[in-house]
């Protein structure tokens, strides 16, 4: 699974990976917005880099995620939409990043929103479960896909999380559709199955999620950790404390008050978990990264993308491209702004080079950013795939793009653009059609020869990651 390299346990640093949902690329302060303050978050770009050209895997949630944990394009084992029934291949197949981490000597925690595989159905009753089988027609493959998804058993030591993939801020209770009632559920130790977590009725998810965070990060545990701190914010529904929607009581549309209320949350919350590492003396031996899982839906939750088109489901820079940050003071470069691209698929290398191991797996994708991040390199790679839902695939190879998104989107300013479209985003980057198109026929071909070879080899990987085929994807 990985090998070690030359790192020493003292020099190991701890990892605070925050990822937070649906968020506009241009809704914080750092990325432009004149609208929502973000000062806590801003601050943290400022401490260290800001990445202006970051991608996820998927413009959903679920698939961006399950990219993110394998460092493997999750097309590659038929993960290609929220209600996909195959949930994860085991760990003898294909393993995550906390068990990566894990294996190098790190303390691992999750802290929110999991939602990879069907997890739900580990936390229903017989009946409800053999009912949800059938209505899902989940077969013995899913059914061992789903046992794979449970995080208590993809090397996580503890957690608070719940399985779907939104619910209520306030009460704090899961309404998700693919969780029934209540299911938010704690452990402590690995493969040790969680018991049912209960808060009282006022708390404000946020909160509760970063106060579980403090508590990680405040152990007496000697050993680095590892934080997997997966925030709802600002997913619908739209949800805020009275006291955040006043503070934005410069905004006049309501709906993008509360969503400027739940940021101005989710904004005080990183504050604080940045204080705690303060107090604590290590705020310089941990690397913090900032990610969100997909662009802004805009409409449901009045995010903004600006200036790029589509939304949260387009293979459009709208859907896919995100904000991002990391910061490591005395390690990385303090304040700058980084238009190198990156994709979230490098985040499982670079997280295990800096736990002093090296990634090893056939269809690992990501890059290692660490040489790159610390100024001993050239960026690694500019190349980078979609596929998603089967029909919206995309390529980016240095600033050349092509998109097939499987329907038309709209510029921010409303302008029409074609579901199949060519672009250079240096000169284009609204990704707009007609005259301002590529129109080189020889880059054109490239782009297309690219992404279906890549596509074809995708489709021939996805076939092969069944049960039966696990001597020849073990790691």
């Amino acid at each position: 699974m990985s090998s070690p390299v030359s790192a020493t346990e003292e020099s190991r640093p701890n990892i605070l990976f925050i990822l937070v949902d649906d968020l506009g690329y241009a809704d914080l302060g750092c990325q432009g917005s004149k609208e929502i303050r973000t000062p806590h978050i801003d601050a943290l770009a400022a401490s260290g880099l800001r990445f202006t050209d970051a991608y996820v895997t998927a413009p959903q949630c679920g698939p961006s995620r399950a990219g993110i944990m394998t460092g493997v394009h999750q097309a590659r084992f038929g993960y290609v939409d929220n209600e996909d029934n195959h949930g994860l291949p085991d760990q003898h197949i294909l393993p995550l990043m906390p068990e990566y981490l894990k294996q190098a000597g790190y303390r691992t925690g999750l802290v929110g929103k999991w939602h990879l595989g069907q997890g739900t159905e580990s936390m229903l009753s017989n009946t409800e479960r053999d009912e949800y089988r059938k209505v899902r027609k989940v077969d013995a493959f899913s059914q061992e896909r789903v046992e794979a998804a449970k995080p208590w058993k993809r090397g996580f030591d503890e957690g608070l999380f719940f399985v779907g993939g939104g619910g209520n801020y306030f009460p704090f209770r899961s309404k998700a559709s693919n969780a029934s009632g209540s299911k938010y559920f704690t452990f402590n130790g690995p493969n040790q199955k969680p018991e049912p977590f209960r808060r009282e009725a006022n708390a404000f998810k946020t909160d509760v999620l970063t106060d579980a965070a403090i508590d990680f990060i405040g152990s007496k545990d000697k050993n680095p950790w590892f934080l997997y701190l997966s925030y709802t914010a600002p997913h619908t529904p739209l949800d805020a404390k009275p006291k955040d929607i006043a503070a934005n009581n410069h905004i006049k549309d309501p709906k993008r008050r509360t969503y400027a209320g739940m940021m101005t949350c989710l904004d005080y919350n990183i504050g604080r978990l940045l204080d705690q590492l303060d107090q604590q003396g290590a705020r310089k031996n941990t690397l913090v990264v900032f990610l969100s899982d997909n662009g802004g839906p805009t409409g449901p939750n009045t995010s903004r993308n600006d200036p790029f088109s589509g939304v949260k489901g387009d293979v459009y820079e709208g859907g896919i491209r995100v904000p991002m940050i990391a910061s490591w003071p005395g390690t990385l470069a303090k304040g700058k702004v980084v238009s190198d691209p990156v994709i979230s698929l490098d985040l499982l290398p670079t997280f295990t080079a800096v736990a002093g191991r090296k990634a090893q797996h056939p269809l690992l994708e990501g890059k290692n950013l660490l040489p790159w991040l610390t100024g001993k390199t050239e960026c690694p790679g500019d190349e980078f795939y979609w596929s998603w839902r089967g029909n919206f695939n995309a390529v980016r190879m240095g600033t050349l793009k092509e998109i097939r998104n499987g329907k038309p989107v709209k510029a921010v300013d409303g302008t029409a653009i074609p579901a199949h479209n060519f672009v250079d985003l240096a000169t284009n980057p609204r990704e707009l059609a007609g005259e301002h198109a590529l129109n080189d026929e020889d880059k054109k071909t490239r782009l297309s020869t690219a992404l279906d070879a890549w596509l074809s080899s995708v489709k021939e990987d996805a076939g092969k990651l069944t049960p039966n085929s696990r001597t020849s994807t073990r790691m």
